[in-house]
């Protein structure tokens, strides 16, 4: 049997869909400590899990891997995003955030990709690592183009591991008004910044939108930095644009987004237009749509299914492990 903890509502939005797909008698309970998130899954809890040594743990986070270390129980962890990690750089390569960092000690991961996985099989050759893609993308809302495109805009927190994973906000933030000014804008980002980012799409008239699943709705183009809602959105089919900020550094590559991936989308530095380039990608000529597509496929093994392919994999594991 198998018990969830999430600390913070975007780990829900990723294992929601593999709990779910669980067999029902392989469900213990959904533990959900964090705020501002109540979903209607099945065995919801708002407490953390008890030691047991007849249960097994799933979580999506290095923070909730060191939480259920207590509970004396085999832990899984699956990755929340697109398997980014930052082992360009000696000083961010073994952070224990991402892929291949120290003190990630889980009996068996789960990734989106091959990337991430190839980085946790060398740092942990004892344990067990699956490449299952990414469940969330199951869930994601398509939609078609109406007359008028909608643009969003969303940035990744500020975080200070290394330069690219630092927040584009304060070199693109100025340049909303190119878009206020011309087309119909909504704002987003991730949830540890976007009660900041929000006072600043009100002062250039943005309507903001905090759910990932309403950005997917309604809008036809995104604009991001380094977020893993970037391949997200572009995987339901439709064009982004990728900002670079001075700080991102292309004498250094981490894989994924920096830079093997960055051709997911139209990419824009400060010197350039991002009106220019939102018609760019809006265009979809077939050699962008081409690009796309690869770029995804160096992130997501596998598209549609992920959340099956995770919950068979964690059945046959709890059957082998105790």
């Amino acid at each position: 049997m198998i018990d969830v903890l999430a600390a913070e509502g975007h780990f829900v939005d990723h294992l929601a869909p593999v709990w779910l797909a669980l067999p029902e008698e392989q469900r213990g309970a959904f533990h959900y400590i964090g705020r501002g998130h109540d979903r209607d899954l099945p065995g919801w809890r708002r407490d953390l899990p008890k030691p047991s040594e007849s249960k097994h743990t799933l979580v999506a986070s290095a923070g909730d891997l060191i939480r259920a270390r207590h509970l004396r129980r085999p832990t899984a962890i699956m990755e929340h995003g697109c398997g980014q990690s930052f082992g360009g750089d000696p000083k961010s390569a073994t952070h224990s955030s991402y892929a291949g960092g120290r003190n990630r000690d889980a009996q068996l991961f789960l990734h989106p990709g091959p990337h991430p996985a190839g980085r946790d099989r060398r740092a942990y050759p004892a344990a067990r690592v699956e490449v299952v893609g990414c469940a969330k993308l199951d869930t994601l809302p398509r939609k078609k183009r109406g007359r008028t495109p909608v643009v969003a805009i969303g940035f990744h927190w500020d975080c200070r591991v290394c330069r690219e994973t630092r927040s584009a906000h304060m070199e693109f933030g100025r340049m909303l008004n190119q878009l206020t000014d011309r087309m119909e804008v909504i704002g987003t980002g991730h949830p540890r910044i976007i009660d900041k980012l929000a006072s600043s799409y009100r002062l250039h008239g943005i309507e903001v939108v905090k759910p990932w699943e309403e950005v997917c709705r309604r809008a036809d183009v995104y604009i991001n930095d380094a977020s893993s809602t970037l391949f997200e959105f572009a995987s339901t089919g439709r064009p982004v644009v990728v900002m670079n900020p001075p700080w991102y550094r292309r004498n250094i590559n981490h894989g994924l987004r920096f830079w093997d991936a960055a051709t997911v989308g139209v990419q824009v530095t400060p010197q350039g237009s991002l009106v220019e380039a939102v018609h760019e990608a809006l265009e979809e000529c077939p050699p962008q749509i081409a690009a796309r597509e690869a770029a995804l496929d160096l992130v997501y093994d596998r598209r549609p299914g992920a959340a099956q392919r995770a919950a068979d994999v964690l059945v046959d594991w709890c059957a082998t492990t105790s």
